[in-house]
C-alpha cells in the first residue's frame, strides 16, 4: 500500500504569511482621501474627515482582527509537524477567505447602514474562523502535531474555538437583533479577544 503524500509545511507558511501581509496592506486603501476644495475651511475638512469614521473603524477593527487570524493561523503552524493534501485544500480555502477581506471591509465601511453588508462582513469573518478551526482540528485528528506540550496546545485549541464562537454569536445577533448588530459589543468583545490572543 502506497504511504500518504506528505508535504513540507514551509512553502504554505510562506504563501498564507504573504497573503495577510498583501490582504492586511489593502485594508487601507478602503480609506478613500474625501473631495475636499482648497478653500475648505479646516472645520468643513475636519467634519468631512469625521464622516469617514465608519470607514476608519472598520479598517482597525478589520486589521486587528486579520492580525488575531494570522497568529492563530501561525502557531498551528508551530505545532504541525507536516501537512498532506487535505489539510493543503482547508489552508487554501483559509487563505481565499482571508483575501476576502478588503472587498468585504469596503463593502461595511461604505454601506454600513445595510443589513446585507452587515451580513457580508460578519460572514466573511465567521468563514475564515470556521475554517481556522476545522485546519486545527482536522490537524489534530491525524495526529499530524507535536504532543510535547499538551497544556499549550490545549489553551490554543480554546482560543481558536472562542475567535469562531464570537463571530457565530455576532452573527446570530445580526440575524436576531439587525438594529443592534453594528455596535461597540461584537468589536469590543472581538477586541478584547484578540488582545488575550495577542498577551500570551
Amino acid at each position: 500500500m502506497r504511504a500518504p503524500l506528505m508535504l513540507s509545511k514551509s512553502r504554505i507558511e510562506a504563501l498564507s504569511d504573504g497573503v495577510f501581509s498583501i490582504t492586511m496592506t489593502l485594508l487601507v486603501l478602503k480609506l478613500e482621501v474625501p473631495d475636499m476644495m482648497h478653500h475648505s475651511s479646516n472645520e468643513e475638512m475636519l467634519d468631512q474627515l469625521l464622516a469617514l469614521w465608519p470607514a476608519f473603524a472598520t479598517y482597525v477593527l478589520t486589521f486587528l482582527i486579520a492580525g488575531g487570524f494570522w497568529f492563530l493561523h501561525h502557531l498551528t503552524f508551530h505545532y504541525i509537524r507536516h501537512v498532506n493534501g487535505v489539510l493543503l485544500w482547508v489552508n487554501l480555502l483559509f487563505l481565499m477567505s482571508v483575501s476576502l477581506l478588503p472587498f468585504s471591509a469596503g463593502l461595511m465601511s461604505h454601506l454600513f447602514i445595510h443589513h446585507v453588508s452587515q451580513y457580508f462582513y460578519i460572514g466573511n469573518q465567521l468563514a475564515i474562523a470556521l475554517l481556522l478551526s476545522a485546519h486545527w482540528l482536522y490537524a489534530k485528528r491525524k495526529d499530524m502535531h507535536s504532543s510535547d506540550d499538551p497544556k499549550q496546545i490545549s489553551q490554543l485549541t480554546v482560543r481558536i474555538y472562542s475567535f469562531a464562537g464570537v463571530f457565530i454569536v455576532t452573527m446570530i445577533m445580526a440575524f436576531a437583533l439587525p438594529a443592534w448588530s453594528w455596535t461597540p459589543l461584537p468589536a469590543f468583545l472581538l477586541g478584547a479577544l484578540v488582545f488575550e490572543i495577542f498577551r500570551r
